[in-house]
This record gives structure tokens, sequence and C-alpha cells, in this order.
């Protein structure tokens, strides 16, 4: 959380389930939240640590413009001070948009279906 002095504090620390996340997350104001996000890959277990940014649109402008600004910063600090590899970045409006299909998708490899050239059609006679 940033102060009203510009001072970037920790707002708490929470021990939260995938299925909870979006509701630990404050919705009134803007945050910035690290998820360690147990999944397997390959048959491996794997602990993400992923950066989450929520700026509510009901939120102070002066707040959406602080917070915008320092999201490097904080994730900078969070790496040197603290060790974390952020392995995925989401942002979102609000915490509610951060379901487990969306953390989910973050970690599946998309899978693109190549489509052949669609030759167009030739236009008719009026």
């Amino acid at each position: 959380k940033i102060d009203q002095s510009e001072n970037i504090a920790l707002a708490g620390v929470q021990d939260t389930g995938i299925q909870d996340l979006s509701s630990a997350i404050s919705d009134t104001e803007p945050r910035y939240s690290f998820f360690r996000y147990r999944h397997e890959v390959d048959g491996q277990q794997k602990n993400s640590v992923i950066f989450i940014y929520t700026c509510p649109s009901g939120s102070k402008v002066k707040e959406r413009m602080i917070y915008a600004s320092f999201k490097k910063v904080v994730m900078d600090t969070a790496s040197a001070e603290a060790g974390f590899e952020v392995a995925k970045k989401i942002e979102a409006s609000s915490p509610s948009e951060i379901t487990p299909e969306i953390v989910g998708e973050e970690f599946q490899p998309r899978v693109e279906q190549k489509q052949g050239f669609a030759r167009p059609k030739r236009p008719g006679k009026r």
C-alpha cells in the first residue's frame, strides 16, 4: 500500500488459496499483491510468484497515477530485498477479474490454430 506521503508499506500478509484470492484484495483502493501459485507443469509441482496490480475504477485519480508509476519500483524492490522471482504479471481493474481460470490460463501454453489463406469471394453481378 502507498500512503499519503508516497511511502510504500506492507498492508498485510495472508495465507490465501487461489479460490479466495479476489476477496483478499481490496476492491476500493489500488493494490499491489504477490501471490505464490502452486501448479503442475509436465508432472512437476511448481511454485511461481505472480505480481498482481489492481486499480478499481472508483479509486481517486491521484492514487491511480501514483500506483501506476510505482509499479516497477515495487517489483524491483521485491525482487532485490525479498528474493521474489516474478513469473507472471496480471493487471486488473477489479479484484473480481482475478479468477482461478484466468490465473491458470497464464501458465498454460497457448495453442495457436493456423488457418489457411481464405480466398476472397468474387464480387457478384448486380
